[in-house]
């Protein structure tokens, strides 16, 4: 279990990153975003029907005590204020502002407590040569709160501080020089591309450097506290057994703190290093957050650490103490429910030094109320499930977090060097990888129900939410963007989830619902569909799927269609990387000449390529043959219903469109290439010949000779969308050669859209509007609400397949313009689905901005023919650079 450490890999005093978000502690973000959605007058009418059916639906679950998986009613604003989660993937997560606090609370799956614990800190204590106290304060600017302990002074001066946050490490300078000292605090949490195991450990690790920059000695001590984190809708404290208790072992020694959360029990466990001649009995205490605080402040200011508070934990015994005295009154014993540790770095002039800590909760199992199924977390395949791993998972962080760091330092210094990429896209990438652990992520271990021959049996079930307010694991149409981060970081988590859902596809179900949408009554789930997400946290995800209610999904003609593309898309992701399975799980394998190469350990071993096309190509074929039957005109191209029948659900299509007619077109050509690649000769020439009928149809109903049109009705006509092209941008990313779209006609659309769509949308600093109508007085399409909204994960699509096609220079003023407007914003680690003109969001926190890395598998494919110092950062250029 244990693994050795790389030795001095870093230094004793700590520098942040030149790369990274990077704010004063004091920062105030120049724009104003807030979650407000105003339907125009004629929106209004259009909604009224599914709104009202939507009310009894909300009333419904609100006399059950139960939440309905997208709340209109309460919708949250972003709360900009938040630096790097922590904690690895499906073990949970915790929030952190970039001013110090610990906030948003994600322990038990999927389920948000957006609270800040002001007990849970770190208190820095500065010590003189004559070892008096001259500094002391928690290491936060944050607004003290009104309920924070009333003794704990928030002393900081904020124009010292900076915050430097690249996911998933984060910095945090203190310029206490008027008190001799520099101090940094350096957060990692194991979010390691190619490494399962840790990134699945619930934990972080904290390191403070200190430096004295004075001329005579000093003692900087460092203290951690935890309290019980409140949950449920109260708020409150549990009247339940807290149990609280001190531990040493060889390497670490710190204090556990076990609750229950959900009804799931929870130990938080917060451990540091032990120096060789320190024992247990030094540096910690147990405490109660209401009543006994002030102990926990002036103790730190008269010692310079914690010690046992005497009327809370009896210290050790003094063989020595007198009898006490006949008059002295017993002191009122009070329920602990904080734990507190402390570490001191004692320096002299000029010298620097370290300490380390560690948080880690145990939570590894999980019970769902109507599931008698209990869940075992991934980590527990390595750490056990019996509730005590809390300490063995902090020991083994603080043994080996070196060798995280080195392996990110492996991972990100060839991206953060690459000088094809502009400086904010190299801190974009990072950073939006916050949601790979922090989208309500669950992580299973299920090696008994499944054989080796299925990589569920090595990699466990996995799930993330479509959002944190649209409460829905793996929402399969938004995955579709999102998907590149874990195709190319963490592909064997990719492949499972495609197994997951081609498990579903033969599924048909007899239960019915009526669709929020038209009020028809609608099965869950038919045979040869794609659904549309596997499951509410709050009920029984994974055996209880399409939670999503507002339309009848086994309709959605792009669900099918983007299970094709990304079968297309990770098998050529996983002949690059090529290290199939062998019986030692880890031996490389030499990739192909003619596909991209990506960055990797020697040693990763990822899910064979072969195996995975010849399991998932009969459902590929069987899915396209459905698609087939939306085809009613013969003409080889699939028609929408008249209803907002894919991912764009408030947004009607009708007939052929852009959007599904090219996602169509795309799927027929992966599919063809599979066939050819398995040696299926006649299904080739099957998906060949209706790929080139509808390839014909495609250009003569819908080319306008400057883009293509949204769909086929008259009142569409001049609509430009900026995502008609998504079907070209998964060939791109596939690999495919087939000129499904003349080049010319999609270089030209690209053109439209950036003129239009970008650069009349708010100057170029938002991003590409969904719908742009075309004419001498274009303007924004307020056809539909989802029309007129800027979509950041489509806008970093868009920019992929700029990339393709060699538009470098809009491509990074696009995704740039939208970054830095985010960014001022103060959105960063809470990235909305959409913008609106007016500055406001909508569903913060959201799963398709991971899109981002669609981006970065672009410029490996095709890098930009600039010089370095000519790559535009993000700045829009308004002369036309276009290479059509």
């Amino acid at each position: 279990m244990e693994e050795e450490t790389i030795g001095d890999y870093f230094p004793m005093f700590d520098e942040p990153p030149k790369f990274g978000l990077k704010l004063p502690l004091d920062h105030v973000f120049p724009l104003q975003s807030k979650q407000s959605i105003v339907p125009r007058p004629k929106q209004i009418l259009e909604m009224m029907p599914l709104t009202a059916r939507y009310l009894k639906y909300y009333m419904g679950k609100k006399i059950h005590k139960k939440r309905p998986i997208m709340d209109y009613i309460n919708m949250i604003s972003a709360q900009r204020m938040y630096g790097c989660p922590i904690g690895g993937i499906g073990g949970g997560t915790i929030g952190r502002g970039f001013k110090g606090e610990f906030c948003r609370f994600q322990l038990y799956p999927g389920l948000y407590e957006y609270i800040t614990v002001p007990e849970c800190q770190f208190i820095v204590n500065i010590r003189n040569a004559n070892n008096e106290t001259i500094f002391q304060s928690v290491l936060s600017t944050y607004d003290k709160p009104k309920k924070a302990p009333a003794s704990w002074e928030w002393n900081l001066n904020a124009p010292d501080c900076e915050y430097t946050g690249l996911y998933p490490r984060a910095w945090t300078t203190y310029d206490l020089s008027k008190y001799g000292v520099k101090l940094v605090c350096r957060q990692i949490s194991p979010v390691i591309p190619h490494n399962y195991k840790d990134s699945s450990l619930p934990c972080a690790v904290f390191v403070f450097s200190a430096k004295n920059v004075c001329t005579e000695k000093r003692n900087v001590s460092i203290t951690f506290t935890w309290t019980e984190v409140l949950n449920g809708a109260n708020k409150k404290k549990s009247i339940g057994k807290l149990d609280l208790e001190r531990y040493s072992e060889e390497y670490t020694c710190g204090v556990t703190l076990e609750q229950k959360i959900s009804d799931q029990p929870c130990t938080f466990t917060i451990a540091k290093k032990k120096d060789e001649k320190e024992t247990i009995h030094e540096g910690y205490c147990l405490w109660n957050a209401i009543k006994t605080s002030n102990y926990v402040w002036e103790c730190l200011k008269k010692h310079g650490k914690l010690s046992p508070d005497p009327s809370l934990s009896p210290p050790p015994p003094d063989n020595h103490k007198t009898e006490k005295k006949k008059n002295e009154k017993p002191q009122k014993i009070y329920k602990c429910d904080s734990i507190g540790l402390s570490s001191t770095i004692t320096l002299d002039p000029g010298g620097t030094g370290c300490t380390e800590f560690c948080l880690s909760w145990d939570m590894p199992v999980i019970k769902y109320k109507k599931d008698q199924k209990v869940h075992k977390r991934y980590y527990t395949k390595y750490f056990g499930s019996d509730g005590i791993a809390g300490t063995c998972i902090a020991a083994y962080a603080l043994k080996n977090y070196k060798n995280w760091e080195k392996q990110l330092d492996d991972w990100q210094d060839p991206i953060l060097n690459n000088n094809n990429i502009p400086d904010w896209l190299k801190n974009a990438l990072m950073n939006e990888l916050y949601y790979v652990a922090d989208g309500g992520t669950i992580w299973f271990d299920v090696r008994e129900e499944f054989p080796d021959s299925d990589p569920r049996h090595d990699f466990g079930l996995f799930g993330y939410l479509e959002g944190h307010e649209y409460r829905m694991y793996n929402t399969y149409d938004v995955h579709f963007y999102a998907s590149f981060a874990l195709a190319q970081l963490w592909p064997n988590l990719q492949v499972v989830l495609q197994y997951m859902f081609r498990d579903t596809i033969t599924m048909e179900t007899e239960k019915s619902r009526r669709s929020l949408y038209n009020g028809k009554t609608v099965k869950f789930k038919i045979k040869d569909s794609i659904p549309h997400d596997l499951g509410d946290p709050h009920d029984r995800p994974f055996s209880k799927i399409n939670a999503y209610n507002i339309h009848d999904v086994s309709e959605w003609r792009d669900l099918n269609l983007k299970f094709i593309l990304q079968v297309a898309r990770d098998h050529r992701l996983l002949r690059a990387y090529s290290a199939p399975f062998t019986s030692e799980r880890s031996i490389p394998h030499q990739a192909d000449e003619d596909v991209q190469h990506l960055p990797r350990e020697a040693t990763v071993a990822v899910w064979d390529s072969r195996k995975y096309l010849a399991d998932m190509y009969p459902s590929c074929a069987a899915l396209l043959r459905r698609c087939a039957q939306w085809d009613t005109d013969g003409d080889g191209l699939i028609e929408n219903s008249g209803s907002p029948d894919q991912t764009f659900d408030a947004w009607v299509m009708t007939g052929p469109s852009a959007y599904c007619g090219g996602l169509w077109l795309a799927a027929l050509s992966g599919v063809r290439n599979m066939a050819r690649l398995l040696g299926l000769e006649d299904e080739e020439r099957e998906f060949a010949k209706i790929l080139d009928h509808g390839r014909h149809s495609f250009e003569e109903k819908l080319w306008t000779g400057n883009y293509y049109s949204f769909d086929v009705k008259p009142s569409n006509k001049n609509v430009i969308m900026a995502d008609q092209l998504a079907g070209q941008w998964f060939l791109r990313a596939s690999g495919l050669s087939d000129p499904v779209f003349p080049e010319a006609n999609v270089k030209k659309a690209l053109k439209t859209i950036y003129e239009n769509n970008v650069l009349q949308f708010m100057g170029g600093t938002m991003g590409a509007v969904n719908g742009w109508v075309a004419g001498a007085r274009g303007h924004v399409d307020t056809t539909a609400l989802q029309s007129e909204e800027m979509w950041t994960g489509v806008t970093y699509g868009l920019s992929a397949l700029m990339i393709y096609e060699g538009m470098h220079d809009e491509a990074f003023a696009t995704a740039g313009g939208m970054h830095n407007t985010l960014t001022q914003m103060g959105l960063s680690y809470e990235t909305p689905e959409a913008l609106y003109a007016n500055g406001n969001h909508r569903s913060i926190a959201y799963m398709r901005p991971l899109s981002i890395w669609g981006m970065y598998q672009a410029i490996l494919t095709r890098p930009p023919p600039l010089t370095p110092a000519s790559l535009p950062n993000g700045l829009v250029n308004h002369t036309d650079k276009s290479n059509s």
